[in-house]
């Protein structure tokens, strides 16, 4: 193993012991874009072993500070889901189209999560995560109660803008947090549970919503309610979520190399010329399109072509949602575990959402055109299962590609990449849609609306295998070789 020119300490030494702790490796790739030779990239990394920080890392703790990132991204899609589930109301109330309805739900929400989302990225990166999470906790769930004050378009928009960049803190700083806790292998598998919690989420608000709704006499009462629990929250993450240290950043030489880099810019131009990030961030938000664009609109379509109630909406939908996201999101990261650890090729993970994606299709046909009610509750299933398998894979994939104090930014990119085309633009596409086929189709126009979309989880596929091709042009380290893969992989992934 080539030291960087620091000569190995003598056996018996007293320095000898420092060198578990400090290695020094030297790993070559080929490359078609290297000809003239290989490429090759020197890592020096500190490497902390103190008892604490084990413990800290992969253990009860870690186990524990999982369990708080799961409960707050509960909350925060729980949060999410309770408009959808009483747009209707809320429409006819403050006298609302579905274009109008869609750019508040997803644009006014999505564009300020987004502008948000990547400077308290770069916020966490550098700064204390569980005070960041707290202050995102405070001001979405706030936004939340505010929310059953509003009387028209421009006040239900400003909360919405406020719940958007509260929440955009939870998935930078879980994502952070994750690399630290469950380092090597362990991580696409704990980001697949994190990542279940979206379903959990969702089907937590979607009953709550009109359950709530019903019991305390309108979605007013219902959104104050919902907010004021939130504060439970703030108080327990404040209190009581562990800190850990960051896994040191390598220092790398190379044309691949990714310094620490001041410029937000520079940052962004970097970790997207990474090879295979940008399309797998595409295609991530290609697979999500569908599943971005339910919580939105699932609800009023039922309401209005299946003559569901409002008050058992949420409870008919959500746990098939919830049962099929989140057993796609743990197998899936279980998995893309299992073909690494079998492969040696971390990208071999990717395996799992290039195949799973395409069954999807069917089933969304199945949901739109459902004979019955059991028939669609079934299709609601599959279709949530299918798709959620890109959850651990992709995230734990893009976070494993760049350096520790890039691992914030990146997930935000991805997650903007997947908020602008899958969360923005979608249900703002079907809304309009919809009101452009309203003199046609009358209350039917949403179906078809929706039906336009049926082919984006395909193609998320073919973008995903897109990504994997790219990133294999500079041939993967075998986990089978701990030197080659600890150059490339940062401490903690």
């Amino acid at each position: 193993m080539d030291t960087g020119g620091v000569p190995p300490p003598a056996p018996g030494s007293s320095v000898e012991g420092l060198a578990l702790s400090m290695p020094v490796d030297t790993t070559c790739y080929s490359s078609e874009r290297h000809s003239s030779g290989p490429l090759c990239l020197t890592v020096k990394e500190p490497m902390t072993t103190t008892e604490p920080d084990m413990m800290r890392r992969g253990g009860a703790i870690a186990v524990y500070g999982l369990a708080l990132l799961f409960l707050a991204n509960v909350f925060n899609y729980a949060d999410r889901a309770l408009l959808g589930i009483v747009a209707k109301s809320v429409m006819e109330d403050l006298l609302l189209t579905d274009t109008q309805y869609s750019l508040i739900s997803g644009l006014a929400f999505s564009i300020f999560n987004l502008v948000a989302g990547i400077a308290i990225a770069r916020w966490v990166d550098r700064g204390d995560r569980k005070m960041i999470l707290v202050l995102g906790v405070l001001m979405w769930t706030g936004a939340t109660a505010a929310t059953g004050f509003v009387h028209d378009f421009n006040t239900l928009a400003i909360t919405r803008v406020l719940v958007g960049v509260g929440e955009a803190t939870v998935f930078p700083v879980a994502m952070s947090l994750l690399a630290d806790f469950f380092p090597g292998p362990k991580l696409q598998r704990s980001v697949g549970i994190f990542q279940s919690s979206t379903g959990v989420g969702i089907v937590a608000g979607s009953i709550l919503a009109g359950v709530l709704t019903a019991a305390l006499g309108g979605w007013r009462m219902m959104f104050i309610a919902m907010g004021l629990a939130g504060l439970v929250l703030v108080v327990l993450i404040a209190l009581t979520m562990p800190s850990t240290k960051r896994a040191p950043a390598p220092a790398t030489t190379g044309d691949l190399a990714l310094p620490r880099i001041d410029g937000l810019f520079l940052s962004i131009r970097k970790i997207v010329s990474v090879p295979g990030l940008a399309m797998l961030a595409l295609g991530y938000s290609f697979s999500h399109i569908i599943l971005a664009t339910l919580p939105t609109w699932a609800p009023t379509f039922l309401q209005r072509s299946y003559d569901v109630p409002e008050s058992v909406v949420g409870a008919l939908v959500g746990p098939p949602a919830v049962a099929g996201g989140v057993l796609g999101a743990i197998l899936s990261g279980m998995l893309a575990t299992r073909l690494v650890q079998k492969s040696g090729n971390r990208l071999s993970g990717l395996t799992v959402p290039i195949l799973a994606l395409p069954l999807a299709v069917p089933a969304f046909a199945m949901f739109l055109f459902a004979p019955s009610i059991p028939v669609m509750v079934i299709s609601i299933l599959v279709l949530n299962f299918m798709i959620a398998s890109t959850h651990g894979p992709c995230i734990a994939i893009a976070v494993s590609l760049v350096p520790a104090s890039q691992r914030g930014l990146t997930s935000t990119l991805v997650l903007t990449a997947m908020a602008l085309i899958a969360g923005t633009l979608a249900p703002l596409f079907v809304g309009v849609l919809s009101d452009t086929l309203a003199p046609t189709y009358a209350e039917q126009s949403l179906r078809y609306a929706l039906l336009a979309l049926i082919l984006a989880p395909l193609i998320g596929s073919v973008l995903i295998w897109l990504a994997r091709k790219q990133a294999d042009a500079v041939t993967p380290p075998k986990a089978g070789e701990p030197e080659a893969a600890e150059a490339v992989t940062p401490v903690g992934v």
